[in-house]
């Protein structure tokens, strides 16, 4: 979908209807969804039903943390790493690649792994 078209305009308007948004709201929301859609491969119906899912909003601009990543364990987001030894931290915070590792001495990548001081 073009950004500037008539099926654009289209998925606006119904989405606008829909939401009880504004059409200007709609047509933003239309072009993330849009953008969803073409880098997941996913159908329109398919993405917008995760641009809608609420833990899909954004919690922090700083960091990119998402509702549904908010860890249990402290008041907030990915900011507070340094501050709080959650999971969801661990989880969402480590590269793709291999695991950093936090102790020298026996190898562990996780706080709780590491058993050197107790």
């Amino acid at each position: 979908m073009p950004q500037d078209s008539r099926a654009l305009t289209r998925a606006a308007r119904r989405r606008a209807k829909h939401t009880g948004r504004s059409y200007q709201q709609a047509r933003e929301d239309a072009q993330i969804i849009h953008k969803i859609m073409e880098s997941d491969e996913l159908s329109w119906e398919e993405a917008q039903e995760i641009y809608d899912d609420p833990r899909n909003q954004l919690l922090c601009g700083k960091c990119g943390w998402t509702v549904g990543m908010v860890c249990p364990e402290c008041p907030g987001c990915g900011c507070y790493n340094g501050r709080c030894s959650g999971w969801r931290h661990h989880e969402y915070a480590m590269d793709d690649g291999e695991p950093e590792e936090i102790c020298g001495e026996c190898g562990a990548t996780d706080d709780y792994q590491c058993n050197c001081y107790e």
